[in-house]
């Protein structure tokens, strides 16, 4: 397997010509609003793929002086761009198609054929382009392994709306298959844009956080008294997560600090090793006695009471205890 990610999406680009006269001749041969929307969002997908090269070669540029969490960001940032230019094709097409500017279609079988074969090959890129973006937690590659599936689902869409209208369906099917597709090809760069425009502005994961807090749930200390005001950022396929960490207050530095490097070490392996961790180490207070489990503290000034759980309602909020 390529062991870099621009690497995949090269491999991508390299076929994305031959998709494109593909669907080219498709529509040189048969005419139709259809087949020039498959195309059409084929050339879009060759002008993403070069665009994604570009942006995961620099997203994973290691970091520097001037960019200290790393490139990261540069893969949602490329991703969001990639949305805009997909929308912006879709919407060209939906207005090129409602202007009747395109050859009406006719019986042409071999337009068909030219189609089924760009659909399998695209089928074929996109399942090997998302293993390289679970492999490499690539938003770029992610997003183009959906315009390829969704390319894939509007090439199907093509030939069967192609076939009804050559069985005798009404000629405008072919024209409302061509909007459908124009449609299609902008609510899902929206998506696409939008989640890597929250990205971007880092947005709380929930499900990241949620994720932390059961494996600090599962591997719980009893020295752990309290953590809070838990921040995650992504800068691509790395995490950079800060907050505080409540110990008892009699504790030496020594002590505090290896049972810090102990919390870390066990979040790193459930994440993978890509995070990075800023930790502020909080003394305990006569707040926290309720729920500390530390037993036989001899500076114990309240009876203990309840757990306190590690979940979102307690790692966010800048507070110790219970909210």
């Amino acid at each position: 397997m390529p062991k870099k990610p621009e690497t995949y999406l090269g491999i991508a680009a390299a076929f994305a010509p031959v998709v494109l006269l593909l669907k080219a001749a498709a529509y040189y041969s048969a005419g139709g609003a259809g087949f020039l929307s498959d195309a059409g969002e084929s050339l879009l997908n060759l002008l993403t793929g070069a665009l994604g090269m570009y942006g995961a070669f620099w997203a994973r540029q290691p970091r520097d002086p001037e960019h200290p969490y790393g490139h990261g960001k540069v893969d949602d940032l490329v991703s969001a761009l990639q949305a805009l230019l997909v929308a912006a094709g879709g919407l060209f097409l939906g207005y090129t198609i409602l202007m009747g500017r395109f050859e009406r279609l006719q019986y042409t079988p071999k337009a068909l054929l030219l189609n089924a074969t760009a659909l399998a090959i695209n089928l074929l890129l996109s399942t090997f382009l998302y293993k390289g973006s679970q492999r490499f937690q690539s938003h770029i590659l992610r997003s183009e392994a959906w315009h390829l599936l969704s390319d894939v689902l509007s090439s199907l869409l093509v030939l069967l709306g192609t076939l009804g209208v050559w069985a005798g369906w009404p000629k405008f099917i072919d024209q409302a298959v061509g909007l459908l597709l124009s449609v299609f090809i902008v609510v899902g760069a929206v998506r696409l844009g939008s989640r890597s425009a929250l990205r971007l502005i880092d947005t709380q994961d929930k499900t990241l956080l949620a994720q932390v807090g059961e494996v600090l749930e599962a591997h719980r200390r009893p020295g752990w008294i309290d953590v809070h005001n838990v921040r995650i950022q992504r800068y691509g396929p790395n995490l950079h997560i800060d907050g505080h960490v409540t110990f008892p207050w009699y504790w030496s530095l020594q002590e505090a600090h290896a049972e810090l490097k102990e919390l870390e070490r066990i979040l790193s392996e459930a994440l993978g090793g890509r995070a990075e961790f800023f930790w502020h180490m909080d003394p305990c207070e006569e707040v926290c006695c309720p729920y500390c489990e530390v037993r036989d503290c001899p500076y114990r000034r309240a009876p203990f009471m309840r757990r306190l759980p590690f979940t979102l309602d307690t790692l966010y909020p800048n507070q110790k205890g219970f909210r």
